[in-house]
C-alpha cells in the first residue's frame, strides 16, 4: 500500500495459515531480535487475529491491542462490529491487555 510509511529495515514475514508462528520464520526472528512483548493487529479477527493471539500467548509472549484494531466481515449470527466485541471481550485480562 502506498499510504504505508514502511522503513527500509521492516521485515515482512509470509503466512499461509492464520496462526502467524506456524511454517513462518516469525518465532525465530522474534527470538533473534529478543521481542518478549507484542502489539497485535489485524484482519478476519475469528481467525488470523484470534489464533495469533492464543498461539502467542501460549508461546509465552506479553500482547498488547488497542480495542477495535481488528477487522473482519458480518457472518450469519453477528455483524463484524459484535463479533470484534465478542473476541475482545474473550482475549481482555485472558491472552492480552486489551487498551482503550
Amino acid at each position: 500500500m502506498p499510504e504505508l510509511n514502511v522503513p527500509k529495515t521492516a521485515i515482512f514475514v509470509q503466512k499461509t495459515h492464520a496462526d502467524s508462528f506456524w511454517q513462518t520464520n516469525l518465532q525465530t526472528l522474534l527470538s533473534q531480535m529478543q521481542i518478549k512483548s507484542l502489539e497485535i493487529c489485524g484482519a478476519q479477527t475469528k481467525y488470523c487475529v484470534d489464533t495469533t493471539i492464543k498461539v502467542a500467548h501460549h508461546l509465552g509472549y506479553q500482547l498488547q491491542m488497542v480495542a477495535g484494531l481488528s477487522t473482519t466481515t458480518d457472518n450469519a449470527y453477528m455483524t463484524a462490529e459484535q463479533t470484534i466485541a465478542f473476541y475482545e471481550n474473550v482475549w481482555q485480562n485472558r491472552f492480552l491487555e486489551l487498551l482503550k
